[in-house]
């Protein structure tokens, strides 16, 4: 299936409209979509690392798609131009705006957007700009038939735009765990979107002084004298960015920073693309089709013409400094709950005493979860003495069916998760917090340590299989690889996930959700959880072949052609260095091919139970009784 997406300008509209080469993918999955874009040829960086589009075709190349076939044109421009050469080309449906017998129409989907775009009646398509209250994600999604709710930006950088940031870190001594604030206050748009120098100015000494941060200056071609302006007036250290960078070097810097304050510019896209933490100041354009994905908060205009997009407003002027601060201080603060999910567990009291024994300045909360008597009457004695735990009794029907009636009730930021037959050591909750400081990072997995040792078989397998993991997890965060966690112990953002299906496992699904909408997730090697493993074999392939068949039906719910399954036979029957390293003496090696026969057999009931048997993972609580 061949899909033509036509945007080429503004370069902010490119980028935030790009979450629809993704939707198309999975919408149209069964037919292996090849999605080919037309774009401007300066927004091409836009889309360098993106896996969802096949193909980038500049506008001035654009008659190369003359004779090809297309099953779905989608054009989103509003051009004469651009409007009449969708419609020449061959196709089956076109999708958007059109231009045919010699005068502009819309698709029916399109109307609304069409209506009120320039292309509209004036005034009513004005009248009714200014009346929308749907985001444009919302809008865009309607045209296509597509769940916007699901979807964001994408933009993730390359190796080379990443070399830029790390020789920029190091130029200006500046850490990753730095509080790094960019403003981008100018505008070069046609209309007047810069917040004045004055103000700009004492938003930057306020901001300095207040947080301690490193603060950045960015601008644009036109905004050279500006920024001179700024940086001569400024009365804190600041380090100018330049007003050169092109689309490569300018995502590269703004991922140096923590937050981002902008206007309604490029930069708020792919400040949002690249998921910082972002505060927008919102004068002559429309408010309400911003969407900031929850990564921010919108300071908006006092003045009455808001969302005129007249080129002479005087909006900009209504919007104050303390007003930023204010929203400024609401994104950076941050809540933190543990949740310990368990099911007649008589070591819960370890479990949550290690959470409750942190070596860490963050404030945080501590939920425990279980269906028994017994569990909660043990987290109940915890709750009396210390006022962060709370006690949550769920159904008994599965941990991930708890989740889901948990979450909406959580009010955090992040959420780490651990099961109350384990425990964390004291510094889990400071690592994991420390790797959250880079917003592009949505999930991130602690490392399971076996509390047995190497002298017995399981103890032995145990080892093995951690370690291994442990490789390859490290492997991956350093290459910005994708990871797979650990439900012994992992973190996420917590705005990002409303709930999960009940035929995956949380650990499993989870990450892929992050990392499909252009987030890394991060492994805190440091951030350790300790795990008593079974003793024997009824137990081991029980719990092995449960957790195995939980990635089977991952397919259903994420794109695993882009990004593929970690947990597979083919992955583990590859990974023979560690099965040749890891061995130290005779006993070990006969351990060791102990272990790959009993990890074949496994494979092969999970292959046995969901190809032929139809017996999928379903959430369940289930006891390994040789691991408590």
């Amino acid at each position: 299936m061949n899909i033509l997406i036509i945007k080429t300008g503004a370069m902010g509209d490119v980028l935030r409209c790009n979450f629809i080469a993704q939707a198309l993918k999975e919408k149209y999955a069964r037919f292996d979509p090849k999605i080919i874009w037309l774009t401007a040829e300066n927004a091409i960086p836009l889309f360098v690392n993106n896996p969802y589009v096949t193909k980038v075709i500049a506008e001035k190349d654009k008659e190369k798609l003359r004779n090809f076939p297309f099953d779905l044109i989608i054009n989103l421009e509003e051009s004469k131009e651009l409007c009449e050469f969708a419609c020449s080309l061959r196709y089956k449906r076109i999708i958007g705006f059109l231009f045919k017998n010699g005068k502009f129409s819309a698709t029916e989907t399109a109307k609304e957007w069409f209506d009120m775009s320039r292309l509209g009646k004036k005034p009513q398509n004005d009248i009714l700009k200014k009346k929308n209250r749907k985001t444009h994600k919302q809008i865009i999604g309607e045209i296509i038939g597509l769940n916007h709710k699901k979807y964001e930006p994408f933009l993730r950088l390359n190796q080379r735009q990443r070399r830029i940031a790390k020789e920029f870190l190091k130029r200006h001594n500046l850490k990753r765990t730095d509080l790094i604030i960019g403003i981008n206050a100018g505008s070069a748009d046609r209309w007047p979107k810069s917040l004045a120098v004055k103000k700009t100015v004492d938003l930057i000494n306020k901001v300095q002084k207040k947080y301690g941060a490193k603060m950045l200056l960015f601008g644009g071609p036109q905004e050279i004298e500006r920024n001179k302006k700024i940086m001569s007036l400024v009365k804190v250290p600041v380090i100018d960015t330049g007003c050169g960078n092109d689309l490569l070097e300018f995502p590269a810097l703004i991922s140096v920073c923590s937050l981002f304050i902008t206007t309604d510019s490029l930069g708020l896209h792919v400040a949002l693309a690249l998921k910082r933490r972002t505060v927008c100041l919102v004068g002559p354009t429309s408010p309400a089709e911003l969407d900031l994905y929850g990564l921010g908060e919108k300071v908006i205009s006092k003045s009455k013409c808001i969302c005129c997009y007249n080129s002479d407003c005087k909006s900009m002027e209504k919007i104050y400094v303390k007003d930023i601060l204010s929203a400024l201080e609401k994104v950076l603060s941050e809540k933190i709950t543990i949740l310990v999910t368990a099911f007649k567990e008589p070591t819960i009291g370890k479990a949550i005493e290690s959470v409750l024994n942190q070596k860490t300045r963050r404030k945080y909360d501590v939920v425990v979860s279980a269906p028994d008597k017994e569990t909660l009457d043990i987290a109940k004695k915890y709750a009396k003495k210390d006022k962060r735990v709370r006690v949550f009794k769920d159904p008994g029907k599965g941990k991930s069916y708890a989740l889901n009636l948990i979450f909406p009730k959580l009010k955090s930021d992040i959420v780490i998760l651990t099961d109350g037959d384990v425990y964390v050591n004291d510094s889990a909750i400071e690592e994991i917090s420390k790797l959250f400081k880079n917003p592009e990072i949505g999930c991130i997995t602690g490392r399971p340590v076996p509390v047995e040792d190497r002298k017995t078989k399981y103890g032995y397998w145990a080892n093995f299989l951690f370690d291994a993991a442990h490789k390859l997890r490290k492997s991956a965060f350093d290459n910005q690889d994708f990871i797979e966690c650990s439900g012994y112990l992992f973190a996420f953002r917590k705005n990002k996930i409303n709930s999960i299906p009940l035929d995956v496992a949380e650990d499993t699904v989870i990450p892929y959700f992050f990392w499909e909408k252009g987030y890394r997730i991060g492994y805190a090697e440091k951030a350790e959880v300790y795990v008593k493993n079974v003793d024997n074999w009824k137990d081991w392939i029980k719990q092995k072949t449960r957790t195995s068949k939980a990635h089977e039906t991952l397919g259903k719910y994420v794109d695993i052609k882009t990004t593929p399954r970690v947990k597979t036979f083919g992955n583990e029957a590859r990974g023979i260095s560690q099965i040749i390293s890891y061995p130290k003496n005779l006993k070990e090696i006969f351990w060791t091919i102990q272990l790959v026969l009993a990890r074949g057999h496994m494979w092969a009931k999970v292959f046995l139970d969901t190809k032929f048997r139809k017996a999928h993972y379903q959430d369940a609580w289930e006891r390994v009784e040789s691991t408590k």
